[in-house]
């Protein structure tokens, strides 16, 4: 779907060309369960952290990511892999590659979306694009990787646009689930000429037609939030911890941006139900998994936990 003239017609969308390649037809079974499995803030660290780092010495790495990653799919079943944004900046591996190899790692480990932070836009617009080119090659893999923002306008970045999606939507037995995402603004976080041609929009007003579209045309029985917002930032109107009393029928938020350790997700109240807002620090030293059990569309039981990843 061309993602300008989704949002200029969102209300009346139609369910066409909003199924990623490769996803199944409509889920038919009453209940089905979904584990979630994310990541925030990676920051381009491939290896784990070296000796002089605290309590993070010695964890994290793609690799030990990548096994801890196959091990709990196995045991899972239906999943999606998932990651906040803020892939690139912070270690000599982003100085050398420009977040190349950081895209093709995740497409390798099995991520099925993630979104944009702030420091995504470090090396400019054109250097993004480079770096998702670089993944592309691998893309004969099913289903696709999915680049996703609703807040952000590409219309100046056409290169970029082409690459972004409003939400995805994935199939599992008896579970239907709808993945959107929201970024930062720009304002003192990124050079204007990094983000040169794209505008920002307010996070909550984005999300409130995608989630609707969701739940009504798409029928998803779960909505996912990638949010790149931050978990309390008391600086700005918008953060994780607002975001369920301004968007109703978010069941997750998966966030990013301020680096917060949590153990297990913080449950918060809102006008269609619940909606479990997790994140788990940063370097990916831990990774995220939330696991939920939907019976005719209704969430009954939801879980999580934050993962060490160490050898």
């Amino acid at each position: 779907m061309d993602r300008r003239a989704f949002l200029a017609t969102l209300g009346a969308a139609t369910t066409a060309g909003t199924l990623l390649k490769g996803a199944a037809a409509p889920a038919e079974a009453a209940s089905g369960r979904i584990t979630l499995l994310h990541t925030n803030d990676t920051h381009s660290h491939i290896e784990p952290f070296g000796p002089g780092n605290g309590a993070l010495s010695g964890k994290g790495g793609i690799a030990r990511r990548a096994t801890l990653v196959k091990r709990l799919r196995a045991e899972a079943g239906a999943s999606l892999l998932l990651d906040a944004g803020d892939t690139f900046q912070g270690t000599p591996f982003f100085n050398r590659y420009k977040g190349r190899l950081d895209y093709r790692l995740m497409r390798m480990v099995g991520y099925d979306a993630t979104t944009l932070g702030n420091h995504d836009f470090d090396n400019g617009v054109e250097m993004l694009v480079e770096a998702m080119e670089s993944m592309e090659r691998l893309q004969h893999r099913n289903p696709p990787f999915a680049f996703l923002n609703c807040n952000f306008d590409f219309k100046g970045a056409p290169s970029l646009e082409k690459r972004m999606r409003p939400f995805m939507v994935r199939d599992f037995p008896g579970i239907r689930v709808g993945v959107t995402a929201v970024g930062v603004a720009f304002a003192g976080l990124v050079a204007p000429k990094n983000h040169e041609g794209i505008g920002w929009r307010d996070p909550y007003e984005s999300l409130n037609p995608v989630v609707k579209h969701l739940r009504e045309t798409e029928k998803v029985d779960l909505v996912v939030v990638l949010s790149h917002l931050g978990y309390q930032m008391l600086d700005s109107d918008f953060d994780d911890l607002r975001l369920p009393a301004h968007v109703p029928g978010v069941d997750a938020v998966i966030g990013g941006h301020s680096h917060t350790f949590l153990d297990t997700p913080t449950r918060l109240p809102q006008a269609l139900g619940e909606t479990l807002v997790f994140q788990v620090g940063f370097g990916g030293v831990n990774l995220g998994r939330m696991d939920f059990a939907v019976h005719r569309g209704e969430v009954r039981a939801a879980t999580g936990a934050s993962m060490a990843v160490e050898g």
